[in-house]
């Protein structure tokens, strides 16, 4: 079976962030399947782990700033464990034809659903990519999923962090 992540759900993973509880364990409910991993993928998830890190250490009290780089550099250990164990499988796509899908998805869906240009690209890169499962927290994106007939996954956030180890594979 194959299965498509948004950035902000392999992003919550990497960061052991709220809500990664519930979707590991629904992760495993649904069989374990490999999670395609494009390069859109990569430049959204490093920087946001390097984002999170910058806006850290604005933030937080200088006592508790030094927990940031170790914070940053065991999202970026979980990151490369997931590919290394194959939970993230690499995977290439022709972005021309995604941002042509994309376009189409807006002209059917965003009067309706109200939709960002990121959600049309990732929810195209799943259909040209014939996933069947769709992972978000994100319910205007899950609409659209389902819409375009992906079997899709949604969570809502619980209020509190809960750390994790992310996905087994």
């Amino acid at each position: 079976m194959k299965a498509y992540a948004d950035s902000s759900f392999i992003l919550r993973l990497v960061l052991g962030e709220s809500g990664v509880i519930q979707a590991n364990a629904e992760y495993r409910r649904s069989g374990r399947p490999r999670i395609s991993y494009l390069r859109l993928h990569a430049l959204e998830v490093e920087n946001g782990i390097r984002q999170r890190a910058f806006h850290e250490q604005r933030v937080l009290p200088s006592t508790e700033r030094m927990k940031i780089k170790p914070e940053r550099e065991a999202a970026f250990s979980r990151l490369a464990q997931f590919m290394s164990r194959g939970v993230l499988r690499e995977a290439v796509l022709d972005m021309d034809s995604a941002l042509d899908r994309a376009r189409e998805l807006s002209t059917s869906h965003t009067d309706r659903l109200g939709l960002r240009a990121v959600d049309l690209l990732h929810v195209a890169c799943a259909l040209l990519l014939e996933s069947e499962i769709f992972l978000t927290f994100d319910n205007r994106q899950s609409k659209l999923a389902r819409a375009e007939g992906l079997e899709r996954r949604v969570w809502s956030l619980p209020r509190c962090k809960q750390p994790t180890d992310g996905p087994q594979s």
